[in-house]
C-alpha cells in the first residue's frame, strides 16, 4: 500500500511539473507567435476599420482573447488562421457596436482622400481611388478574400480555415475576382 501511495504521489508530482513546463513552453511559444502575427493582424484590421487607434485596440483585444483561450487550440500549427478568425470576429463585433452608437462627425470622403496622398503622382492617386472604388463595390466576402490574401498575406489553406470553406473554392473565387477586377481596371 505504501508503495502505491508513493508511486501515486510521484506520478502526480511529475504530472504537475510537466503541466507547469507545458505552460511555460506555451508562454514562450505565444510570445513568438505574437511577434510573427501581430503586424499582419494589425494591417488586416486596419484595412477593415480605416482607423489606426481602433485597429491597435482590436489587435490587442485579439491577442488577449487568443492568450486566454490558448488552451482550446488543439493544433499549434493552426494558430495563424485561429487568431485571424478571432480578429475577424472582433471586427464584426466592432461594427455591430458602431451601428448601435453611430459617430456623427465621421466624414468618409475626407478619410478617403487622406489615404491616397503624398508619394504618388496625380495619375497614380487617381488610379488608386478608382481601384478603391471598385473594391468598395465588391461583396463583403470578396473584400474579405482580398484582405486576407493581400493585406494579411495568408495562404489559401489558412484563408479556407478562417472562412470555413474548401481551399479549392477559395482559390477559384480569388482568381476569378482578380480577373474581374483586372478587366474593370482596363476599361
Amino acid at each position: 500500500m505504501d508503495e502505491t501511495r508513493i508511486l501515486t504521489k510521484r506520478r502526480s508530482t511529475f504530472m504537475l511539473k510537466e503541466a507547469q513546463e507545458l505552460c511555460e513552453e506555451r508562454e514562450i511559444n505565444f510570445s513568438e507567435l505574437y511577434r510573427k502575427n501581430a503586424t499582419s493582424v494589425f494591417y488586416y484590421l486596419y484595412s477593415r476599420l480605416h482607423n489606426i487607434a481602433d485597429a491597435e485596440d482590436l489587435t490587442s483585444e485579439t491577442f488577449i482573447t487568443a492568450l486566454e483561450n490558448l488552451h482550446k487550440l488543439r493544433d499549434p500549427i493552426k494558430f495563424t488562421p485561429w487568431v485571424f478568425t478571432i480578429a475577424r470576429h472582433k471586427a464584426i463585433d466592432f461594427f455591430r457596436k458602431k451601428q448601435r452608437c453611430p459617430i456623427s462627425d465621421y466624414n468618409e470622403e475626407l478619410d478617403r482622400t487622406n489615404v491616397v496622398t503624398g508619394k504618388f503622382s496625380q495619375l497614380d492617386q487617381d488610379r488608386l481611388r478608382d481601384l478603391e472604388d471598385l473594391i468598395s463595390h465588391l461583396s463583403l466576402l470578396e473584400q474579405e478574400y482580398l484582405r486576407l490574401r493581400i493585406v494579411a498575406d495568408l495562404t489559401f489553406a489558412q484563408i479556407a480555415s478562417i472562412l470555413d470553406e474548401p481551399e479549392t473554392r477559395i482559390k477559384k473565387k480569388y482568381y476569378r475576382l482578380l480577373e474581374r477586377l483586372k478587366a474593370q481596371v482596363e476599361k
